[in-house]
């Protein structure tokens, strides 16, 4: 029974537990669920940043959107109240839910991989406030790592209230964190596609979490657009769209530079975030509040440094001005170039020094910038090409953001449904996997594994897969004879034998080899401080009759049950064409040596 819920609820709850689901009925009924509360949780957190917003940033600084108006009368509150913020968040954050630090996504899938899909209820609370605070005061952090986790929080609540078991746990905790995507940035297949990818950084799947993470990523969407109203993250000029295409085979020169430069810039934004991060975990003697509060005032200081030269642009927030600005083309070279740099100190400042929100729109951000840049030098050095930089700052987005968070299909799909244009597939899938080809040794997410075979979360599954494809002859030491003894044999001279014996067990034979049973030396234990009867104990008189045996054509994952089912460590090998002849001894630690080695045969192979 889930704790802390009131005794009406957990009536309710007991008595859907007795209606008999099939497993994909259940796993898509509450990946609806989830999706429903995942939705109407994250129009409430983008209310509650809006809320933030307005009357903490842009009325008591009157700005606009994203840029500071030096000329404005209060222009160094942007110094003020971030880092207010930044202390405000740090100090909740550090007494009631320190998962809530940073960007919410490395909890996630901390959570997957490590924690069985456990997510504390009071996270859900504590990560939205936190979050909608840090952006509501000017930080430059998104929301897509905050509603992944909310998202997550909301999968994992349900489903310890259903009482499913880890697996299942795990399933849903991506299921509700792809609701929480798919719903805020209107993207319900980017978003299903998301949590089941950004797990691993190599590219894989959660296979097990695909149906329920559409599910509950398309009830999601429909909830939040039905009670917000908005069908695009990125509203943009119908007529603009239209114009967008891919040019040919003549422009993928340039999105190959394109792919040069995201993985440049994304190798140090990684790196700045890395670094910026590590300073100020050193600062341990430092209260986390005052820590994200210097956080926030370094971010001010950025923000008002490139105010003068950014074209009315800035790096406050989330980016999304950036993202529309690249796009439309008011963005210059030279304030794209600056604004780059800008925003990865602005973010890692914000989220690195112990602030929350995410990586995800700032990086979009950083992307638009880089495609833009590329895009008008390109137009500039060939303009009989026709360049058109607004469709190079929209590939720029995908393309940047697949390589630093390793989500290339994600990032294509919620790029495209963000946008609603989806004519420049082509070259966004190109500098997509040409970043990440290029970027393998680095991601903005550091708990990600690097596959399926790496996952604490399917440690049981690849035991029982690989010991399934091995067989016994293939970890048997033949160069080992086994220590066969005599039925009629004395205990002294069973100990004789014994001594000299690296082996735990000893088949028992008859007058003809065949084998009639079998001791361990615990057997003898009990009677071996008898001396004056070790001439008289024949061995058949302590031997176990029934032999658990195995076969050299059967798998490890058959021998090992017998193993444990038994609690032996060592059983012999018989001939499959005559089971009483023994051949070789199996033990624990053969089976054990096999499958270690076979699994760094197969990391091997994935790297």
């Amino acid at each position: 029974m889930a704790a802390g819920l009131p005794k009406p609820i957990h009536t309710v709850l007991d008595r859907i537990r007795q209606v008999r689901f099939g497993g994909a009925s259940r796993s898509v009924g509450l990946a609806a669920v989830i999706g429903m509360l995942a939705g109407v949780v994250a129009y409430a957190f983008d209310a509650l940043t809006d809320f933030f917003k307005l009357h903490l940033a842009e009325g008591p600084m009157q700005l606009e959107g994203e840029f500071i108006d030096l000329s404005g009368p209060r222009p160094w509150l942007i110094v003020i109240v971030p880092a207010l913020g930044g202390a405000a968040v740090g100090w909740m954050t550090a007494r009631f839910a320190p998962e809530a630090e940073g960007h919410g996504t490395e909890a996630l899938i901390k959570s997957f991989h490590r924690l069985a899909g456990r997510v504390r209820r009071r996270v859900i609370a504590v990560k939205a406030l936190c979050s909608a605070l840090t952006i509501g005061t000017g930080g430059s952090a998104g929301q897509e790592g905050p509603v992944a986790q909310v998202g997550s929080g909301i999968g994992s609540m349900v489903a310890d209230a259903f009482g499913l078991p880890d697996r299942d746990r795990r399933v849903m905790l991506l299921a509700g964190a792809s609701a929480g995507i798919g719903a805020l940035f209107t993207a319900p297949l980017g978003g299903a596609l998301f949590a089941p990818e950004v797990v691993y950084r190599r590219p894989e799947f959660e296979g097990d979490a695909i149906i329920p993470c559409i599910i509950s990523s398309i009830v999601g969407y429909t909830t939040f657009t039905s009670l917000s109203g908005r069908s695009r993250a990125i509203e943009l000029d119908p007529a603009l769209l239209e114009n967008l295409s891919f040019g040919g085979p003549a422009e993928l020169p340039l999105y190959l530079v394109l792919a040069l430069v995201c993985t440049a810039v994304g190798w140090l934004w990684v790196r700045s975030f890395d670094q910026i991060g590590a300073l100020f975990r050193r600062m341990k003697r430092t209260p986390l509040a005052l820590r994200a509060g210097l956080g926030g005032l370094m971010l001010g200081v950025v923000a008002l440094a490139i105010a003068p030269f950014s074209d009315k642009f800035g790096v406050l927030f989330g980016g999304y001005d950036l993202m529309r600005g690249s796009i439309t083309g008011e963005i210059t070279l030279v304030a794209a170039v600056l604004l780059i740099f800008g925003k990865i100190l602005a973010t890692s400042f914000t989220i690195a020094s112990g602030g929350s929100g995410g990586v995800f729109a700032p990086s979009l951000a950083i992307g638009a910038l880089c495609g833009t840049a590329v895009g008008q030098v390109g137009n500039a050095l060939f303009p009989s090409l026709g360049i058109e930089p607004a469709a190079v700052a929209l590939v720029g987005m995908g393309g940047f953001f697949a390589g630093v968070a390793k989500t290339p299909i994600a990032a294509i799909l919620m790029v495209s449904e963000m946008t609603g244009h989806y004519s420049l597939l082509a070259p966004l899938m190109l500098v997509s996997v040409l970043h990440l080809l290029l970027a393998r040794n680095w991601s903005i997410y550091e708990t990600q594994v690097d596959g399926l075979v790496d996952s604490p979360a399917h440690a049981g599954d690849f035991v029982v897969d690989v010991l399934e494809e091995m067989r016994v002859e293939e970890v048997i030491d033949k160069s080992r004879e086994p220590v066969l003894i005599h039925q009629n044999a004395t205990l002294r001279a069973a100990l004789d034998l014994v001594s000299s014996a690296s082996g735990s067990y000893f088949p028992v034979i008859d007058g003809d080899g065949a084998m009639v049973g079998i001791f361990s030396l615990s057997d003898i234990r009990r009677i071996f401080l008898e001396t004056d009867v070790h001439n008289l104990v024949l061995v058949r008189d302590f031997m176990v009759d029934k032999v658990v045996t195995t076969t050299p054509n059967e798998s490890l994952n058959d021998a090992l049950r017998k193993l444990n089912e038994r609690s032996v460590h060592e059983i012999p090998v018989v001939s499959a064409d005559d089971p009483t002849r023994v051949i070789a001894m199996l033990t624990r630690n053969n089976v054990g040596a096999a499958y270690h080695r076979r699994l760094r045969e197969l990391r091997r192979a994935a790297s």
